[in-house]
């Protein structure tokens, strides 16, 4: 009988690896904050280019372009693809200009990303200091972290 209670044992330790596992691979959340100045991008027909000015992520710092597939945040019901190229990565995410809160304009959500960036989730809300001007200073505000989870 010992050798089922071993592979018992065994079992139960495999269960327990299997449910926690998910919870430890999240990533930790850190926060986010980015200053950027944006301006009609002529190399696209409907695109949008903002420049980062000041970052506190090293891997996404002051002259980094982070380019709209449409210039925001002139239609309110807009949903914008955007994509951060840095060195050695990319990622591709949404800016949701749908429901604007308060001084929160709009949330923006990236969910992976390639080299550098793979693995990358962040989630902000987008401010600015005049949002009729879209060339303003514009605001990201909120949370990043590597690996799973939300």
């Amino acid at each position: 009988m010992p050798s089922i209670k071993r592979l018992l044992v065994v079992m139960g330790t495999i269960v327990a690896l299997t449910v926690l596992a998910p919870v430890a691979s999240a990533g930790t959340h850190k926060d986010f904050h980015l200053d950027k100045t944006c301006a009609e991008d002529s190399s696209e027909p409907l695109g949008y280019v903002c420049t980062v000015q000041h970052s506190d992520f090293k891997w996404i710092p002051a002259g980094t372009d982070i380019h709209y597939a449409a210039i925001p945040p002139l239609d309110p019901n807009l949903v914008v693809a955007a994509t951060i190229e840095i060195r050695n990565g990319s990622t591709t995410g949404v800016c949701d200009w749908t429901h604007p809160v308060e001084e929160v304009l709009a949330t923006c959500t990236f969910d992976t990303g390639t080299g550098r960036l793979t693995g990358f989730h962040l989630k902000v809300d987008v401010s600015a200091d005049d949002p009729n001007d879209p060339e303003s200073i514009w605001y990201w505000d909120g949370n990043y972290w590597f690996g799973g989870g939300h």
